[in-house]
């Protein structure tokens, strides 16, 4: 029996999900259960839960994250970092260090590594010091797959071996086959909205400032107003229904559920609007192919849009946003908040996407597949290199 232990999440927090986090790892469960005799290990808060759907161990983290790391590392005959976001300072001093940290403990108990369908944050998202601890880290693996150009051109500044490093796409996108019919509501709009006030490089993340008593609360009244202002003009033009997603509800970040219900608190039509939690993966992938379009902040909309069959709107608050979407071919499809008259810009890129959606979603079906295929580099580099 081989033991695989990846540190993604197999829910992760109590009373909390994170739909990027769960569909990156159902793919996994996917991918790894293709092969013989194998036991999956992952960190969780919920570890009979974990096991329950996905019949995986679950490393239980109530006593501390890095102490359930430990365990899994030293059960483990393979160590898997990622999928995701690998390495960005932006959140956290600290988020970089964490998602390194398997990596360090595999080479300390003398298990193989492997990176699976990462992102590497660009430009000034990394601090001065976190390339060297890429190269390091990452030269450890044998193997690594990324999930976009940009990240594999990063790696391959940093010198690591090109025939152990490959350019896939994301893990999820093993996904797509279950949502061979694309036939988005002509009704209904979907809305994934984020709170991102966080993100300033400070060196404790978010969770940890809160219980320190070191976090104070934004007013964000002016955002959440424009939000609302555009949903209900779209309500106005077309009728319809407003969905929202928040994709990450919990405590480790600010929570986009409250983010979501706040808006369409401010909303005048606001009985054309109903929140969609994150309860099931499959019914809130459902629920999304069921859309015409996804307005969507966090990269999972986007991605996830896409692997449903869905045409996203992307609202990015990092550059992984928009490295997706021009990665899948639709840069126009995107709106800079950075601009002075992003809500004007957002609101004229909502009405005509929202007329030629069908011929859109024509569009990405082609590269939908393309991303699909690219996304099984994964499994066939690990099984050449770790098995």
């Amino acid at each position: 029996m081989k033991k695989i232990f990846t540190s993604s999440w197999g829910q992760l927090e109590k009373g909390g999900s994170n739909v990027g986090d769960e569909a990156i790892f159902v793919s996994q469960i996917r991918d790894l259960s293709t092969i013989d005799q194998v036991q999956i290990g992952v960190l969780s808060a919920v570890p009979v839960k974990t096991e329950k759907i996905y019949g995986a161990r679950g490393f239980d983290v109530g006593r501390g994250r890095l102490r359930a790391m430990v365990r899994g590392v030293r059960w483990s005959d393979i160590v898997i970092v990622g999928g995701g976001e690998l390495a960005q300072d932006r959140s956290s001093l600290l988020y970089t260090p964490f998602n390194l940290h398997p990596i360090r403990l595999a080479k300390r108990y003398r298990k193989p590594a492997f990176a699976w369908s990462v992102g590497i944050g660009q430009g000034e998202e990394l601090a001065r010091w976190t390339p060297g601890q890429l190269k390091k880290w990452l030269g450890y693996c044998s193997g690594v797959t990324v999930r976009d150009g940009p990240s594999y051109d990063t790696l391959m500044g940093l010198g690591l071996d090109p025939s152990k490093v490959k350019l896939a796409s994301d893990s999820t996108f093993t996904l797509a086959g279950d949502f061979a019919q694309l036939h988005g509501s002509p009704e209904v709009l979907g809305v994934a909205l984020r709170n991102v006030s966080n993100r300033q490089g400070r060196l404790l993340p978010l969770e940890l400032r809160r219980k320190l008593g070191l976090y104070r609360k934004p007013d964000r009244s002016a955002q959440r107003k424009v939000w609302a202002g555009l949903l209900d003009r779209h309500i106005e033009t077309h009728g319809g229904e407003i969905r929202f997603f928040p994709f990450h509800t919990g405590s480790l970040s600010n929570s986009d559920d409250e983010e979501c219900i706040a808006v369409m608190s401010m909303m005048e039509h606001s009985e054309h609007a109903s929140v969609v939690m994150p309860t099931d993966i499959r019914s809130f992938l459902n629920s999304i192919s069921e859309c015409r379009l996804l307005v969507t902040v966090p990269l999972h909309g986007s991605i996830l849009s896409v692997v449903t069959g869905t045409v996203p709107i992307a609202v990015p608050y990092a550059s992984k946003g928009f490295r997706f979407m021009d990665e899948v071919g639709l840069s126009d499809l995107t709106v800079d908040t950075g601009a002075p008259d992003w809500p004007d810009r957002l609101w004229d890129l909502l009405e005509r996407t929202w007329e030629s959606s069908r011929d859109i979603l024509q569009d990405i079906a082609g590269k939908r597949s393309q991303l699909a295929e690219k996304s099984t580099v994964t499994l066939d580099l690990f099984r050449s290199t770790c098995l």
